[in-house]
């Protein structure tokens, strides 16, 4: 017995069809996958346990007088800022610095084989001035510990020099979110009598290998190198901390100068001299960058109008004005992990050293990204043709500073130039920065 629906009938089944295809899209849309709302609000106390314990982990610390948006009125605030990463260290080799000359231009003010780690018995020394064992302020400056002995070989003075890198103790953070990955350059330089704080060409240059997200490297390095006893007399050891940051070049932090001539007992003590070093902090500026920023709320929409650059001291990443071919470029960084979002760049001008871009760069952002959003504008020089016909393009971009800009960035001047574009939206804040 076939049973036949009349013409209610039918239409009833199609119509319970249709309510049951409805259903479950609604369920697939709104409960399955992670950013449904029906998801978030059944997953909301494990998401709350997982930030929780990435608070708890975190290390790094946000300056006292960063930005928070929570602190002002505006209808576009959001949840407080997350935590950020926290990284284990992890070690990797880097390649040699290259040249870098000291030229200044001012218009506006505004390696030597390293041989296997030994164990050395040490004693300890402190040379003058710049030497301490103060390790008790962690704000203070980076400590550095290592030990120098010379090693005789024959009755005419010959023998080595080795130089064992410990550990440094306290460097400085970066000016925006993410860990550092620092290494020492080592220089030894032949100096003049008396002692004019004058340095010749390095006579050795060595490098350590590159440790991952640690402020508090351990490089257990040894480093030996031939020198007779005479020379000693004559040698400066200049010890410099980099930050390889991947973003662009490599960065000074901090420094410290020792005359081998200052160590008393280096010649003729028979172990090791151990030495507590305080680095000072390098302030690099090579040159200032004027842009301006606003904020579309509507739009969710931030530009930054690239307007002109002076004082550039091109000769730190290019032999010649004529190499010198600068652009700019600026990376949208996430602000908890600092990990690259996006990245646009201006057209490149050909060799000046005062260019003029008048360029505009958009990003997205929405509302809830304001007080976590870091920029990056780097100012970068594109190299000869010879490198992009090799198809290399990571050597014809070579940085020569940057500026961080965001709530949280370590530079006042950046900071309050962040907040004056939050308190004005729609309207273009302009200002000039100085490059490092």
């Amino acid at each position: 017995m076939v049973f036949q629906l009349g013409p209610w009938g039918k239409v009833l089944v199609m119509a319970i069809g249709a309510g049951v295809v409805m259903i479950t899209l609604i369920i697939v849309v709104c409960f399955v996958g992670p950013g449904c709302w029906g998801y978030e609000w059944i997953h909301r106390e494990e998401e709350e346990r997982r930030r929780r314990r990435r608070a708890e982990k975190t290390k790094e610390q946000i300056p006292t007088d960063s930005l928070k948006l929570v602190d002002y009125g505006y209808p576009w605030k959001r949840d407080p800022i997350p935590a950020y990463a926290n990284y284990d260290t992890v070690s990797s080799t880097g390649s040699l610095i290259g040249r870098m000359p000291s030229h200044r231009d001012s218009t506006y003010s505004s390696m030597s084989e390293a041989t296997d780690n030994r164990s050395l018995s040490t004693k300890s020394v402190t040379t003058e001035d710049s030497c301490s064992t103060d390790f008790s302020a962690p704000s203070g400056p980076a400590v550095l510990t290592m030990s120098l002995q010379f090693v005789s070989s024959d009755e005419n003075g010959s023998g080595k020099l080795v130089i064992y890198i410990k550990d440094v103790k306290g460097l400085p953070p970066r000016e925006y979110a993410g860990g550092l990955e620092p290494y020492l350059v080592l220089q030894v330089v032949r100096t003049t009598w008396p002692l004019h704080r004058r340095a010749g060409p390095p006579v050795h240059q060595l490098r350590t290998r590159t440790l991952r997200h640690s402020f508090n490297p351990f490089f257990d390095q040894t480093f030996v190198l031939d020198v007779k006893r005479s020379d000693l007399k004559e040698w400066s050891l200049k010890v410099t901390a980099y930050d390889q940051d991947k973003y662009c070049s490599a960065t000074e932090l901090c420094e410290v100068n020792l005359a081998l001539r200052d160590i008393k007992g280096l010649t003729s003590a028979e172990d090791a001299l151990s030495i507590t070093c305080k680095l000072i902090k390098t302030n690099r500026e090579v040159g200032d960058i004027l842009f301006g920023v606003s904020y579309l709320p509507t739009a969710q929409r931030i530009s930054i109008s690239v307007i002109k650059a002076n004082n550039l001291k091109y000769l730190d990443i290019v032999e010649s004005i004529a190499d010198f071919n600068p652009y700019v470029r600026v990376v949208q960084l996430n602000g908890s992990t600092g990990r690259s979002l996006k990245r646009k760049k201006t057209a490149f001008k050909i060799a000046t050293e005062s260019p003029e871009f008048n360029e505009t760069l958009t990003f997205d952002l929405v509302p809830s990204q304001l007080e976590t959003a870091t920029f990056l504008v780097l100012l970068c020089s594109r190299d000869s043709d010879a490198a992009t016909a090799a198809g290399d393009k990571r050597s014809r971009d070579k940085c020569l500073g940057r500026v961080a800009l965001g709530g949280h960035v370590a530079g006042k001047r950046e900071r309050d130039h962040w907040l004056s574009v939050m308190q004005s939206p729609r309207r273009v804040v302009s200002m000039w920065h100085t490059l490092k």
